[in-house]
């Protein structure tokens, strides 16, 4: 296929911003400010023709203010800026109606946005014609299809007939898009001389799928059903950009369906990874020499340097000292993860930290764009574009003395304008009788803050009850309802059924739309 067969085309993937979401009470406002700024200025510097946000935009169904805020005012800017489209579809965070409400309006500054399945799967795909008015891509905007859009349940039916009929769902509704898709991919082929591209889009949990502990990742069915695999994909598909995963990732062997992962780190498990958002490429872009890797990379520093974001002095100064950033995202959802990431650890922290310490620390290092995968038949390629660290994070665990050097160590690597986030483990084996006030008196007077303090010594826990309470903020849905089936000594052979109850009433207030009429 010779390189003027195919539309020239630059999409840019990204996801799971969560705006919104708070990191043990804390509001990140500025983090989210100083993201789409950057994003804001990654799309014009690279030339971007389309952004496509595979979901979870909010954090929660009934965002707030500041947050939608954020959200209306990018999509602004963005408009007017050499993207000529924007494709949004919610996630399983979102509240399917309230992304659809400005629908109608949005589409007039070339914003579309799919909140629910639509009953008629033609609304889902979309042709996408550039500045000239001619096709470049055809979309097919799935967005995540909730229980009731794939399956129809009944009495009785048992957990595994549940994920088949959960699975067979997703996959008749991809399919059936696919076909739609490439009628209007033959037509408009024959119409213009061209291939134009086929982006899917989907908000999903693959099978084997990489997660952190502390993410927030819901499930997205109930019992953790519903996880599909890549061969699910229609090969029609040129990309296929996914959400719902925090971490970068391809899914299996599939070079062309990726998860771009959360742009800032959702929890401290987060923190070590290589934020990033994905540079699809397809035609004659290939052959400009200013979109070279090289240059991509350069132009990354540059952009930081110039970049200026009207957020808090100090979130301002470390996007910009933060062109040194840089650090390992996991490239394969079935890849030796605990490998990965032990050999990043160690690396990274053998020199600086004892064996009985663990610090999971963003530090920075240097912001290179990485090419991913290159086609030369489909003329295509994938570029993973990092993000810089707009709020330094560090998990510390060990024993008072590990953690106290630990944390000094830590706060080495800070620049004079950073600062960082802490979340303390106590592993000690010591009885530790006001570890809260041991942990504060280490920190008086250094440029960071304790957001968490975790003891997971039980008999340290039980001697300080009364100085480190444990509130329903450390714990999450599942947990509470444990504590309670272990404090009214519910029989084991009654809590398999209980569980199954509860889950299906979570799920359910997680699902339910409240916006809607």
């Amino acid at each position: 296929m010779s390189v003027s067969a195919v539309t020239p085309l630059t999409i840019l993937h990204t996801s799971d911003w969560h705006l919104g979401r708070r990191l043990y009470g804390r509001l990140r406002y500025d983090e989210f400010a100083a993201f789409l700024n950057w994003l804001q200025d990654t799309i014009s510097a690279q030339q971007v023709d389309i952004l496509v946000v595979a979901g979870d935009i909010f954090d929660t169904m009934t965002p707030s203010n500041k947050a939608q805020a954020l959200y209306y005012e990018f999509l602004g800017k963005v408009s007017k800026s050499c993207c000529q489209h924007v494709v949004i579809v919610a996630g399983n965070h979102d509240s399917p109606t309230f992304l659809d409400a400005p629908s109608n309006v949005l589409k007039f500054l070339n914003v579309h946005v799919v909140g629910t399945a639509c009953d008629d799967l033609n609304d889902e795909v979309m042709v996408l014609d550039d500045a000239a008015g001619t096709p470049h891509c055809i979309i097919a905007a799935v967005p995540y299809l909730r229980d009731r859009d794939v399956r129809s349940s009944s009495a009785g039916e048992s957990a595994q007939s549940k994920d088949a009929n959960v699975i067979k769902g997703i996959c008749a509704h991809y399919d059936e898009v696919a076909k739609i898709a490439k009628v209007k991919q033959a037509e408009l082929a024959k119409a213009h001389q061209c291939h134009i591209p086929i982006i899917a889009t989907g908000h999903l949990f693959a099978a084997g799928g990489t997660t952190t502990d502390d993410d927030g990742v819901r499930e997205l069915y109930v019992g953790s059903l519903g996880k599909v695999s890549a061969d699910m994909f229609s090969e029609s598909f040129d990309y296929v950009a996914l959400g719902h995963l925090h971490v970068p990732q391809r899914v299996g062997d599939r070079e062309t369906i990726r998860y771009s992962g959360s742009p800032i780190a959702m929890g401290f498990g987060e923190a070590r990874q290589q934020k990033q958002v994905l540079l699809i490429q397809f035609g004659a872009v290939l052959n400009n020499t200013s979109l070279t890797v090289e240059n991509l990379s350069k132009s990354i520093s540059q952009q930081l340097t110039n970049t200026t974001v009207n957020v808090d002095k100090t979130i301002e100064k470390t996007a910009k000292k933060s062109v040194n950033q840089a650090a390992s995202f996991i490239d394969d959802l079935f890849a030796d993860v605990a490998s990965i990431e032990s050999d990043l650890h160690n690396e990274t922290h053998s020199e600086q930290f004892s064996e009985e310490s663990e610090v999971i620390l963003s530090t920075p290092f240097t912001l290179t764009a990485t090419l991913l995968h290159h086609d030369t038949l489909c003329q295509m390629q994938v570029t993973s574009l990092p993000i810089p660290t707009f709020q330094r994070l560090a998990q510390v665990s060990g024993d008072l003395e590990t953690i106290n050097q630990t944390v000094d160590n830590t706060i080495k690597t800070l620049t004079d304008t950073e600062s960082v986030w802490l979340e303390i483990v106590y592993t000690g084996d010591e009885v530790v009788s006001e570890l809260r006030e041991s942990i504060e008196a280490m920190v008086v007077g250094l440029p960071c803050e304790v957001l968490k303090i975790k003891n997971t010594r039980t008999y340290n826990k039980v001697l300080n009850q009364q100085q480190i309470s444990e509130t329903l903020q450390d714990l999450n849905e599942q947990e509470v309802f444990e504590r309670c089936l272990a404090a009214h000594n519910v029989p084991d052979e009654q809590r398999l059924t209980l569980r199954e109850a509860y889950g299906q009433i979570v799920y359910d207030l997680h699902h339910t739309d409240t916006q809607a009429e």
